[in-house]
């Protein structure tokens, strides 16, 4: 799991492949990726502006 956080964590995969590495449902490795201290939505502040500009 602590691998699979970690190279999601860099972008070199995706949640999903994540997950499949890790050997839990996609679902089940987000929820978990806070116990390793790694944010589920990580935007900086001028893509937080322009994501409440475009809802």
């Amino acid at each position: 799991m602590a691998m699979a956080t970690k190279l999601y964590e860099m972008g070199k995969l995706s949640s999903g492949m994540a997950a499949q590495i890790a050997g839990l449902e996609r679902i089940e490795f987000l929820l978990q990726l806070s116990q390793y201290g790694v944010l589920l939505i990580d935007l900086d502040e001028e893509e937080l502006h322009t994501d409440f500009d475009n809802a």
